[in-house]
């Protein structure tokens, strides 16, 4: 009986220490790759994604302003759209569309064997995605460069000689030879509102940094009407000797369709203008049909769904060329003014795309690295998994700017 009793294993209590103290060899140790902070992988996992889908809200928030900008201008301005996208080469779009959509299917299929732990085809996968990220910034790089050498951009640039190499015919003199009517202010507010007031404001003060103040200029009461007229036909460019404010003064402020007696009606508005800069009280014949309202965006008049309106005197899907393609947009007697905002937007989109594409190539890089050195397997493909969503929804704002910008005529 008493050997019996001795033989019997007796269990000591536990203690703080063996309860701290590392498990024996055998047992299940805490996985490296699990933070202090979590109990266990799946919860690090499931908090780590939800860190991700917040940080992807913020990203729709960033595109979302472009798309509602995008909006706003096509719904008020749909003539610049129909134009611009023009210029656009469907084909390379298109191409970049199939591009993005594979290295879509690649980057999910490295996510499954990650999960799976096939080490070697998860290397390949994350390599093919890498490789379709680069195609779609080597044809990005193409269409760029060719619209930056024919000075298809943003800005005043849109409207400089590009240099030799460019279509279009060469510069011309002024072609208003023959005598004009007397110009109609009422007509040539309309006009005023349309073409020159983006850089002499809404009532001709000027913008700083745009244009010069028309209500108080001298250069513009000293000259006569016709004089005036060829000047604005003619413009005057930065380089210009006689260039006294820096500034780039546009052939037909920019619009090449407006005709000499467009420009007469115009100047006769300006003379309005600065008559009322000269007194307090407006003179007899410049009545409230010429004063400049508050508001000049004025709501835009029934149309056809989806491209908006189109204005009566410029369509460009009826007035374009067709048959001979874009022209040269310095000489394009069809284009509508202001066209390079539609560039703005387009380069201001399609570019902030691009920079995100390259953060999703310096990520897909760092996870190559890291499954070549086995890191990711069954127990562990977190930062494959957020890569990839970070990856499909960078896709996927593709998606939305292809048919937006490119497909629209």
């Amino acid at each position: 009986m008493t050997q019996a009793i001795a033989m019997t294993p007796v269990t000591p209590a536990r203690t703080t220490t063996e309860v701290s103290a590392p498990p024996p060899a055998g047992r299940s140790r805490r996985p490296a790759h699990l933070a202090h902070h979590f109990d266990n992988p799946r919860q690090q996992f499931e908090a780590a994604r939800l860190g991700m889908w917040m940080f992807l809200a913020t990203e729709v928030l960033l595109f979302g302003g472009l798309f509602c900008a995008y909006a706003v201008f096509r719904s008020n301005h749909a003539e610049l759209f129909a134009y611009g996208s023009r210029f656009l080469d469907t084909t390379w779009g298109t191409i970049n569309t199939v591009v993005l959509i594979l290295s879509s299917v690649t980057m999910a299929t490295a996510v499954w064997c990650a999960q799976r732990g096939r080490r070697r085809e998860l290397v390949l996968f994350l390599a093919l995605t890498f490789m379709f990220a680069a195609d779609f910034l080597g044809i990005k790089y193409i269409e760029y460069s060719h619209k930056f050498h024919d000075n298809v951009v943003w800005g005043l640039t849109f409207y400089e000689d590009p240099g030799p190499g460019a279509a279009g015919p060469p510069a011309q003199e002024p072609a208003t030879a023959v005598a004009l009517e007397p110009g109609d202010a009422g007509a040539g507010r309309t006009l005023y509102l349309r073409t020159c007031m983006s850089c002499h404001g809404a009532s001709g003060e000027g913008l700083p940094g745009l244009g010069m103040p028309l209500r108080s200029s001298s250069f513009v009461a000293d000259m006569d009407d016709a004089g005036l007229v060829r000047f604005v036909e003619k413009g005057r460019a930065k380089s210009d000797p006689l260039n006294t404010t820096g500034m780039v003064m546009l052939p037909k402020g920019g619009n090449p369709s407006l005709k000499g007696q467009d420009l007469m009606d115009i100047v006769a508005f300006l003379r309005v203008l600065q008559e009322q800069s000269a007194s307090e009280t407006p003179p007899a014949h410049a009545t409230a049909e010429f004063v400049i309202p508050t508001s000049t965006i004025a709501a835009p008049p029934a149309g056809p769904p989806g491209l908006a309106r189109l204005d009566d005197d410029f369509n460009p899907i009826r007035d374009a060329p067709a048959e001979t393609g874009p022209q040269d947009p310095r000489y394009d007697a069809v284009r509508p003014a202001n066209a390079h905002v539609f560039f703005g937007i387009y380069f201001a989109m399609t570019g902030l795309h691009g920079l995100h594409v390259i953060a999703g190539m310096v990520v897909i890089a760092w996870l190559l690295v890291r499954s070549m050195k086995g890191h990711f397997g069954p127990g562990y493909f977190t930062p494959v998994d957020l890569g990839a969503l970070y990856w499909h929804i960078v896709d996927l704002v593709w998606i939305f700017l292809f048919p937006l910008l490119y497909l629209i005529h």
